[in-house]
């Protein structure tokens, strides 16, 4: 019974130290629709209400939420955030920010102080829907034990492979397909968008995103080959499986699917 209050009592003081940083600026485009991403449904439900329950059912209550495309749209959703018993933060990317990237708007968000920079983050896309079960309290005490362990600054969370999206030809010398395969998986661990910090990893956002840069900043482009390189990033495996992209059309009509067949 001690050995469970006190890992309680661990994961409560985990939970007090992290914000949940959730990037919801993008719109619905290759779906055909004019709307922010994150306020489409499945089985009744918007994407953004499906990540923010599940977050405040595993205890976390602070948010910072990164706005873009008609915006007013999600603040006015969310609100203040009582209704999910979360306190919350906007960060809205200025009025010429069109087609910013996701690094640029982390960077507003610290510059306008909307991110706590003394504590750590996890970082959660709406359309990345993952079916595990506490995936964001395993995700959390996973990235303290690597910390601990192995002095790492950051967690990413990765599925071991991924379908490849076209058809794959294996070609002779003469031109000839010996074998041809539709959207083969792709044995390759990928990325799935949901990330663990620790407030260090702010600087690299400091000094290496430029927000007069006339290009677009991909956040990561630019932070995680960073950690990678000095060997501080760490990795979590879910099962592929569990993972639903919602970018396209055809994967919003697979998620519809899947969240169909789990009710």
């Amino acid at each position: 019974m001690n050995s469970i209050m006190a890992m309680k009592r661990w994961y409560d003081e985990l939970v007090e130290r992290t914000q949940v940083i959730i990037v919801a600026g993008g719109r619905a485009k290759r779906l055909g629709m004019d709307v922010p991403k994150c306020l489409l449904e499945i089985s009744g439900k918007k994407l953004i209400d499906l990540c923010i329950e599940s977050l405040a059912k595993e205890g976390f209550r602070d948010f910072v939420f990164l706005l873009g495309h008609k915006h007013e749209m999600v603040i006015d959703h969310i609100g203040d955030g009582k209704k999910y018993g979360i306190n919350v933060r906007y960060s809205v990317d200025p009025p010429n920010a069109i087609g910013w990237g996701k690094g640029k708007a982390f960077k507003n968000a610290l510059v306008n102080s909307a991110i706590d920079a003394s504590k750590r983050c996890l970082v959660v896309f709406p359309d990345d829907v993952v079916l595990e079960e506490r995936i964001f309290s395993r995700l959390l005490m996973h990235h303290a034990e690597s910390m601990r362990k192995q002095a790492t600054s950051g967690t990413i969370v990765v599925v071991p492979g991924t379908e490849y999206p076209y058809g794959v030809a294996e070609v002779d010398r003469d031109g000839i397909v010996m074998k041809f395969t539709e959207k083969p998986l792709v044995n390759v661990a990928t990325s799935i968008g949901m990330y663990a910090f620790e407030p260090e990893v702010y600087n690299i956002v400091r000094d290496r995103i430029d927000l007069d840069d006339p290009y677009p900043v991909e956040f990561e482009s630019v932070v995680l080959p960073r950690l990678a390189s000095e060997f501080k990033l760490a990795s979590m495996f879910i099962e592929t499986k569990n993972w639903v992209p919602i970018n396209t059309l055809k994967e919003y009509e697979h998620a519809i699917k899947v969240f169909s067949v789990k009710k």
